[in-house]
């Protein structure tokens, strides 16, 4: 009883999502130092490093969906104490993160400079500055998902201050690294600093969670094929909402100008740090959601969970578009435009995030992935198109993407709530 109450308790809520917030922000706001120094007030520069970094995080989103099954499945096992089966999920979690991370390393030095120039087009100065960012970036995916592994580690055992430390000093080291390094080797300077500061991720991670590890190692990894299958659900979700449907909105940015793409570059910046409290408190949902169900009140954990994340994005988001203008300015003297006004329509096209990521998570953690993979390809496939139609009318704008972005969210946000109301309802 005692476990149910902390896990309705809106300070032992906070207590775990905050210092997770407080890192994801810390880490955005000082990596647009780490930005400053690495685009050198270059435009060129800031739009093939914002879509190299769109197109790592949609791919460490994607592959990362294994180890959120370890996060979901761990989870559950350690919060019934069933600790033989929580070392083998994590032997085997951290198997995958591997083999995948090296597969991924190996395409992207042997075919890296054919996506930058056959799909987002780039040409010319941009397409080698890219191609030589991308490269030097090969680890990236290994080294992120070894480190979401040992965060969800981190996060199942609720130590979420160790986090917040080492993310924001690693975050600090990137700025000193890039200040140090690109004027000295330009963009090439810029990617060591950020696969550097990576490397100290995992290296800190590993220093904490090493005696979990070594009880982890003698351990039979027989769930590997567990974690994939119901990972793939997972993944193919990621694929929709981050490969593909990421991909896609970026190549059509892309191809609105130079001008256009900076703008979204900063934009895009500032709604990752509004977004952020809905992406916590989702993973606040699977780490506690154990505990909510033993006592049967996952409606008033929910409850909690969605305020306070709603709460959060509101203040964030005023901060945001306030702060706009200002960090367009400071990343590059070449915006002039007020970009104030469309920080303020992209928040509100992407209002509904606090309540999509929290009822996906919910289903997916409650064995509904299937549900959320199949409807999202409906909803995520008509929404591209629609994109798609638009682009070859020639009518297509900033404004027009987004708009249909949101609607996508608040379709899917509708779907999902429904169908965890009809779940609550059978049972």
């Amino acid at each position: 009883m005692k476990i149910l109450e902390k896990c309705l308790d809106s300070r032992e809520i906070n207590k775990f999502a905050l210092p997770l917030i407080l890192t994801n922000i810390g880490q955005i706001v000082i990596s647009q130092l780490a930005l400053h120094f690495a685009v050198n007030n270059s435009s060129l520069a800031l739009s093939g490093i914002s879509i190299i970094q769109n197109l790592l995080f949609a791919f460490g989103g994607l592959l990362g969906a294994f180890s959120l099954s370890f996060n979901i499945k761990g989870a559950k096992e350690y919060a019934n104490n069933r600790f033989d089966r929580f070392y083998d999920l994590l032997k085997s979690s951290l198997v995958i993160d591997l083999i995948i991370g090296v597969i991924f390393a190996t395409f992207i030095l042997f075919f890296g400079r054919v996506v930058l120039s056959g799909f987002y087009g780039f040409r010319g100065a941009l397409l080698n500055l890219s191609t030589i960012y991308l490269k030097i970036m090969s680890p990236y995916i290994l080294l992120t998902l070894i480190n979401f592994s040992l965060t969800n580690l981190l996060r199942v055992q609720k130590k979420t201050e160790s986090i917040m430390a080492i993310g924001l000093g690693s975050s600090l080291l990137d700025v000193l690294l890039n200040s140090i390094l690109v004027p000295k080797l330009g963009i090439t300077g810029a990617a060591l600093s950020a696969i550097i500061s990576l490397s100290v991720i995992s290296l800190s991670y590993l220093i904490l969670v090493y005696p979990v590890i070594l009880n982890a190692l003698p351990v039979k990894s027989t769930t590997k094929l567990e974690l994939i299958t119901f990972g793939l659900p997972l993944a193919g979700q990621e694929v929709l909402e981050s490969v593909l449907f990421i991909m896609v909105f970026d190549a059509l940015i892309a191809r609105l100008g130079v001008s256009i793409l900076a703008i979204y570059s900063v934009v895009s910046q500032l709604l990752s740090i509004a977004r952020i409290p809905s992406f916590v408190y989702s993973t606040t949902i699977s780490v506690f959601l154990p505990e909510a169900e033993k006592g049967g009140k996952v409606k008033q954990f929910l409850k909690l969970i969605f305020t306070s994340s709603y709460i959060a994005t509101l203040i964030i988001s005023v901060i945001v578009v306030f702060a706009s203008n200002a960090l367009a300015h400071f990343l590059s003297d070449e915006i002039v435009t007020n970009i104030m006004p469309i920080t303020l329509f992209t928040l509100i096209m992407m209002g509904m995030s606090p309540v999509y990521e929290g009822t996906k998570m919910l289903l997916q953690s409650s064995d509904d992935e299937k549900y959320v993979l199949s409807h999202s390809i409906i909803i995520n496939l008509l929404s591209v198109g629609i994109m798609l139609i638009i682009q070859l009318l020639g009518r297509q704008t900033y404004y027009s993407m987004y708009f249909i972005y949101g609607l996508s969210l608040l379709l899917l946000s509708i779907l999902f709530m429904k169908r965890y109301l009809q779940k609550c309802t059978a049972v």
